[in-house]
């Protein structure tokens, strides 16, 4: 019964996930951490995390892990998912810890009390607590009297998780929202419209001039939207997992012996079952219907030269070794030339030597860099030395490289010219990569944005250019049906059905100044010119919808309860965001795993 109970618990600690690691004795995979010399493994506002500590949290993970998925490999992506989410929620710990501390947050026994007179959902769902299908009070509480061993679990989980649980109540009332933003918000989402609009569309405008003073002035008018944090860049040879010339002469032999077999006789879709590695294997290899250049040329070329029931000799392409055989022919209904084949594939793969061969050169390649800089070691073996763009201190991702997996803390703890130990990618390859490039708070350079910028001056230019247009053309058809006459001008027509203020139109960018323009209107009345953003519009207003306060009074009370919940949930993510950017967080799990 208890053993369920633990199977069961979830923990419920304020917004993002668990943060209490259940202990549990496990063993068995502690050969796969190797200690580094580095006294702390990390800080998180001003405590020291040890390699001892974060291992033992690490091992947990594992464990729990593997006891929830059974039947799933723990490859290198599993691994470095769990070596994350650990760390986060370390970070979570401490975090909120100090914050439960600060509010002098205190659990009374009378509080313990009331929560185990009211047990969470996943206590109520127990099997050997229902009857008749629902939750039996009364065996919850005999249970409690009859087994202590539960009767402490709960009370346990109860003392370790309550404290979260009011620092959360805590952050969750600084947020107060009122009657009068629930009834401006309704107003909002309900005060509707219907309109035709003429959309006088920037796109339509082909050309237009763009000069380098231009794109100089754009620059230095909204220079801070190019301005920085610290950065840096990496140095880096990207060492490709390729078949080498002896596996492909493998493959040469075995495509060899397969053509054998089936000219003298083997069935050719038996065989490619069995021995092709496309995904056409199961349909014997069969690829159907196909016209001519839709497959690769050396491919396309072999296939088309054969007559019906023909299998042609050993065909090299960039995917491998191919047999064809063509099992049908006919034209489409162009007229054009369409072959039937199926195919055995024997792929390019690198064998397990190669493998082995280009972790030797990867370190061969990082044990030069040592003695004489990337740049310099990477021209000497004949390698090309890339530079990734640059990536600040939050990056995820770094170009060329890929999904951080420490390298971002590397570059921020690290000087210029630091060696990262090869990396290996999951295709198998490596990189080696040298913090090549440090700066602080800085500005884009003109240059590097240069083309960004050409971008939105084009969009700038063009939006004027129709605007001047619509104005024309609005002047020209005044006492025309404009509708009619936009229509016919190629412009477009958008009929669009409850407006509301804080949407955006289907059909159309979004462009809040129309939303607004029209929602000032009543039934029968036009914008005008709409000189917007994104283009012109000229909106008739068709039909108007006024919100039914009779409907806010019967339901504002649940819209508050909404309102208030949504509320609450946006600054509790502001407010945990902000703690952990206030916080003195070093993590340099990189150097010990």
């Amino acid at each position: 019964m208890l053993e369920g109970m633990r199977r069961h618990a979830s923990w419920i600690i304020l917004v993002i996930a668990a943060i209490f690691i259940l202990s549990m004795a496990i063993g068995g995979i502690s050969s796969i951490f190797v200690k580094n010399p580095y006294k702390h493994l990390g800080v998180i506002a001003k405590r020291n995390i040890s390699f001892d500590e974060y291992r033992e949290m690490l091992r947990n993970a594992y464990a729990n892990y593997a006891q929830q998925n059974p039947d799933t490999e723990i490859d290198d992506k599993v691994s470095q998912q769990l070596n994350d989410q650990t760390w986060n929620q370390l970070v979570q710990q401490i975090l909120f810890d100090k914050e439960i501390k600060k509010r002098h947050i205190k659990i009374t026994d009378e509080e313990v009390i009331e929560k185990l007179k009211n047990p969470s959902e996943d206590i109520t769902g127990l099997a050997d607590l229902q009857t008749d299908g629902k939750f039996d009070y009364e065996k919850y509480e005999q249970l409690l009297l009859d087994n202590p061993n539960f009767a402490a679990y709960m009370e346990g989980r109860i003392r370790s998780s309550l404290p979260y649980e009011k620092l959360y109540a805590d952050v969750k009332a600084e947020v107060v929202v009122t009657e009068e933003e629930v009834k401006e918000q309704y107003i909002k989402d309900n005060d509707k419209a219907d309109a035709n609009i003429i959309f006088f569309d920037p796109n339509k405008i082909k050309e237009v001039e763009i000069t380098d003073e231009d794109l100089q002035a754009w620059y230095d008018e909204n220079k801070e939207e190019y301005k920085k944090g610290p950065a840096r860049k990496y140095k880096y040879v990207n060492i490709k997992l390729e078949a080498s010339e002896a596996d492909k002469a493998v493959v040469k032999t075995k495509i060899d012996s397969l053509y054998k077999l089936v000219i003298e006789g083997e069935n050719f879709e038996d065989m490619a079952r069995q021995y092709s590695q496309d995904s056409s294997a199961p349909k014997g290899g069969d690829l159907g219907y196909f016209g001519e250049g839709r497959m690769v040329s050396e491919f396309n070329d072999a296939a088309f030269a054969l007559k019906v029931g023909e299998i042609s000799a050993p065909v090299q392409t960039q995917y491998g070794w191919h047999i064809i055989k063509c099992t049908g022919k006919k034209n489409d209904e162009n007229g054009n030339p369409q072959i039937k084949a199926s195919h055995i594939l024997l792929k390019f793969e690198p064998s397990e030597e190669t493998k082995q061969n280009i972790a030797v050169l990867a370190d061969d390649l990082y044990m030069k860099a040592k003695k004489e800089g990337l740049q310099n070691a990477g021209e000497a073996l004949a390698y090309t030395v890339n530079e990734t763009k640059e990536f600040y201190q939050d990056a995820k991702y770094i170009s060329g490289i890929g999904r951080d997996n420490g390298e971002v803390a590397f570059a921020f703890q690290k000087k210029v010219g630091s060696l990262l130990e090869p990396i290996k990618q999951d295709n198998g390859g490596y990189i080696v990569a040298e913090v090549s490039y440090k700066v602080g708070d800085h500005y884009l350079p003109f240059d590097e944005v240069k083309k960004r910028i050409e971008s939105k001056v084009k969009t700038k230019k063009k939006v004027e250019a129709v605007i001047a247009q619509a104005e024309e053309f609005l002047a020209a058809n005044k006492d025309a049906d404009l509708f009619k006459e936009a229509e016919a001008a190629g412009w477009k027509i958008v009929e669009a059905k409850d407006i509301v203020l804080e949407k955006v139109i289907s059909g159309l960018r979004k462009d809040e100044l129309l939303n607004e323009k029209i929602l000032a209107l009543q039934a029968g009345e036009n914008t005008g010119l709409v000189k917007g953003d994104n283009g012109a519009y000229y909106a008739s207003v068709i039909d108007r919808k006024t919100p039914d306060m009779e409907v806010f009074e019967n339901t504002k009370d649940e819209l508050l309860k909404t309102l208030q919940e949504k509320e609450e949930n946006a600054h509790l993510n502001d407010w945990f965001t902000e703690l952990k950017e206030n916080a003195n967080i070093i993590d340099n799990r990189d150097l010990f795993f």
